[in-house]
């Protein structure tokens, strides 16, 4: 196994809960009706949870009860700019680092690793981040999840293009208009349904195929490969290749803002929870910003954990999730434990 290693790297495991011990502790029901008794929330024993707090403090503190058992996680953490991100004159999170990598990689190596053991033997993650820090990404997930060359067992399966048009043109260089999502899996048993997100193929000619019209009108594209004739109709869904140029980014006026900083699509989110969840279950945000997750998964049928270590992040994602039609009870949580470093987008 090929390794990245930096400065203080950490050969133990990322938390002893018996020396930091942290502790998630209930705060409020929220709902429509603002407050409820806890026992209205519960639905077969669980509970939707919106928690405040770090991110590594949050992981630790739900492995008591949630190791092996979480099936999807998206995260969209801080991407090493260097920068503070306002909401007007509030700050939503920082993600100043003072130049220090090793701190930055020590700190994410410790988060995927918790992950890791909290993720269902079938589950999968998503890690969003771009041209800054990917790359390093990637061999920390190797490490952590494993390598497969020919990604058919544990670890890597895809690194996908999110391709956007919003922004400037730079001058000395090419203008860079993508994020990268690199995928991962627990085992080479997960859960993928590219038919529930498929592409409409449609009228464009592919590769070499060869158009004809069928006796009902309908156009019909056949394609002859290994003495074998393949046809399609315009209607077939194409499983989604790994650049995404079909989901805008959103636009300042774009009616799903709601001023949050670094605010991901919808749209985004409901491809991921579509192909790598089943209806029930349990997706995890610990980044969760906006609260795009949350909402996706409630929208879809998912039980669903969503963290941020930022206030104004927590407070954005209540508000977002008791505006939705209907809206439906979760327990708001904090957990005891200080924070150790920026996070929420």
């Amino acid at each position: 196994m090929v390794e990245l290693h930096w400065k203080d790297k950490h050969r133990q495991e990322p938390i002893d809960s018996s020396i930091r011990q942290p502790v998630i502790v209930d705060e409020a029901i929220a709902s429509d009706l603002d407050l409820q008794p806890a026992s209205s929330l519960e639905q077969d024993g669980w509970r939707n949870r919106l928690i405040l707090g770090d991110a590594l403090d949050i992981a630790a503190a739900l492995l008591p009860e949630l190791s092996g058992r979480i099936d999807l996680v998206y995260i969209d953490p801080p991407f090493m700019t260097g920068r503070d991100f306002m909401n007007g004159t509030q700050l939503a999170y920082s993600d100043k680092w003072n130049d220090h990598l090793d701190s930055y990689l020590s700190w994410l190596y410790e988060i995927l690793t918790l992950l890791h053991r909290l993720l269902t033997v079938e589950g999968s993650i998503y890690i969003h981040l771009d041209w800054r820090v990917v790359h390093y990404a990637k061999v920390l997930l190797d490490e952590v999840f494993g390598y497969s060359p020919n990604a058919d067992g544990a670890g890597f399966k895809n690194e996908i293009i999110w391709h956007y048009q919003s922004g400037g043109r730079a001058l000395r260089h090419y203008a860079r208009k993508h994020d990268t999502l690199l995928l991962y899996t627990k085992s080479g048993r997960y859960s993928f349904h590219p038919e529930r997100v498929g592409e409409r193929r449609g009228s464009e000619k592919r590769n070499h195929m060869r158009k004809r019209i069928d006796t009902g009108g309908q156009v019909q594209w056949t394609i002859a490969t290994a003495g074998r004739t393949y046809t399609y109709s315009e209607d077939s869904l194409m499983t989604p290749s790994d650049v995404w140029h079909d989901i805008s980014h959103l636009h300042q006026r774009h009616p799903e803002r709601c001023g949050y900083a670094t605010q991901k699509p919808l749209a985004l989110l409901e491809r991921i929870i579509l192909a790598s969840s089943e209806e029930d279950g349990l997706v995890l945000d610990c980044f969760c910003g906006s609260g795009v997750t949350p909402v996706a998964a409630q929208l879809l049928g998912r039980r669903w954990i969503a963290c941020d270590k930022s206030e104004l992040a927590v407070s954005t994602t209540r508000q977002r999730l008791l505006n939705m039609e209907p809206a439906g009870p979760f327990l708001m949580q904090r957990v005891t434990a200080s924070s150790k470093a920026p996070e929420g987008k």
